[in-house]
């Protein structure tokens, strides 16, 4: 529950309030039952693969070298990412007190940016040399970062609570701009990048005693209490809009203070003694959870240099056991994030396209081990195992896709760099540290990242041309996620060659 009540509380009901009006409750319900359908494909795959890091390190079991590396790159991004979206929710709330932090789109100023500098150099520095601090005071900002929330949401309600305020019947239909309305906000409105944190449990999976037993309480129960902790945000949140906010309709919902939203809600309605208790929320989960994200993705830049995907300087570590270079590294990609992402919900909209995609292997995996080793011991074992993972996959790329065209572009020019960035360390690598790319094996990968690509431009989502209808697109993506299984399936490692994989593990 602590690693998914991140900065999206902050913001994700104001921004989902904008893009589906009041049926933005059905989109939290929505996009959590399908986040928790994607969660039990990882509760299988972690407990046979009791891994750390095991995101990146599956795809190449099943799938060789260069998927394995595409993936580990995808998963790589999204993990910096993670630190610059925290350090940009703080200063967007910062920006109550200091008004020069934050531009009128809401991207840093020249002042911001020195000030989010300096909050990225921290972190680093504390990653290199210790976070032991941090772990001994876990238990404590657990519990804030749970109860805050809840409390602020509760309070909002019993001051304003209507069941007319929360539907605004009067002013709006629920659903003012559709299905399409509802469910884009699940990709674009913070749903789906606020239920991130349900893969920190299938990661661990592998140190649970009993799995079959536990990985349900824990996906089921984290994901359903935290589906009902952001639906009561967001039904306090509605419930705290005039009629004067949405006077032009919910894509133009106004709040004096946006780039902060739940400010501006209490400072509305005039419950100011609420703001200090707001305040020790925005600032200490975002700036927490940074410092974690910002010590993952050193920990995963390592691992890629282990798998000589990334130069072996990425290995370096400190006395304490800390991957320093990897970390200065993060670092200084982090800031770079900032620049072309104008405001937390840009950035937030990037980043679910990237965990989006990181999800999609998933059930790609689940799908082909199924095939190259039918006889590995699988502590949780999903019924209808084969189906599941089509339909986790399928709904994946729908993720993917109504993250929009806007959107994708970007993150094809990314997969880009990273191609480039592996065919750089392979010419400057000694002959014998090359292993095989297994190009065959990656090829259904390429007609998916192009079809995808295909499908977003010639969708509605994200100026896309709008060829394609909205129901026709959810047919048509059906139809090729069933055609890319079909060749992820086809173009799968030998069994062989994966049992050797896992043999070498040592489980």
């Amino acid at each position: 529950m602590t690693a998914i009540l991140g900065s999206g509380w902050l913001f994700s009901s104001f921004n989902t309030a904008k893009i589906a009006g009041p049926s933005a409750i059905l989109s939290w319900l929505i996009g959590g039952l399908l986040i928790m359908f994607v969660a039990f494909v990882y509760a299988e795959l972690t407990t046979m693969l009791p891994l750390t890091g095991s995101s990146t390190r599956i795809p190449q079991f099943t799938h060789g070298t260069l998927v394995g590396f595409i993936f580990s790159w995808i998963i790589l991004l999204s993990y910096i990412s993670l630190a610059p979206i925290e350090v940009q929710a703080l200063m967007q709330y910062l920006n109550y007190f200091f008004p020069n932090m934050l531009t009128p789109m809401n991207s840093l100023s020249p002042m911001g940016y020195v000030v989010a500098g300096v909050l990225m150099f921290i972190m680093c520095v504390l990653n290199i040399y210790s976070l032991k601090w941090l772990i001994k005071a876990n238990n404590v900002l657990t519990a804030l970062k749970i109860l805050i929330p809840i409390f602020i949401s509760l309070v909002l309600l019993a001051y304003t609570y209507q069941p007319h305020h929360i539907i605004h019947a009067a002013s709006s239909s629920f659903a003012p701009y559709g299905t399409q309305g509802l469910l884009t906000a699940i990709a674009t409105g913070g749903v789906i990048f606020s239920f991130n944190g349900f893969k920190q449990a299938c990661e661990m999976a592998g140190e649970a005693k009993n799995p079959k037993r536990a990985l349900p309480i824990a996906i089921i129960g984290s994901i359903s209490l935290c589906i009902l902790i952001y639906i009561i945000l967001q039904c306090s949140f509605l419930s705290s809009v005039n009629i004067s906010n949405i006077d032009s309709g919910w894509h133009n919902l106004k709040l004096t203070n946006g780039s902060s939203p739940l400010t501006a809600i209490i400072l509305q309605n005039h419950q100011r003694w609420l703001l200090p208790i707001l305040y020790v929320g925005a600032v200490i989960g975002p700036m927490a959870a940074a410092l974690i994200y910002m010590s993952g993705s050193a920990r995963l830049l390592y691992g890629m240099s282990q798998s000589r995907y990334l130069p072996g300087f990425f290995s370096l570590m400190t006395q304490q056991g800390n991957p320093w270079f990897a970390i200065v590294i993060s670092f200084i990609i982090g800031m770079f994030f900032f620049a072309p992402f104008p405001g937390w919900q840009e950035m937030m909209t990037f980043l679910t396209s990237l965990m989006a995609i990181t999800y999609a292997i998933g059930p790609i995996c689940l799908l082909a081990l199924r095939y190259q080793v039918p006889n590995q011991a699988r502590p949780f074992k999903l019924p209808f195992g084969r189906l599941w993972s089509v339909l986790a996959f399928y709904i994946c790329t729908l993720l993917i896709l109504w993250t929009g065209w806007d959107t994708l572009k970007k993150l094809a020019i990314a997969l880009a760099v990273g191609i480039v960035v592996l065919f750089l360390n392979r010419v400057f690598s000694p002959k014998n540290q090359r292993e095989s790319l297994h190009i065959k094996q990656s090829i259904w990968v390429w007609i998916y990242f192009i079809g995808i690509l295909g499908l977003s431009y010639l969708s509605s989502f994200g100026h896309g041309l709008s060829v394609l209808s909205f129901n026709a697109d959810l047919w048509i993506v059906a139809l090729f996620c069933i055609f890319v299984s079909l060749l992820a399936l086809k173009f799968r490692l030998k069994g062989n060659e994966t049992q050797k994989y896992i043999s070498e593990l040592n489980l």
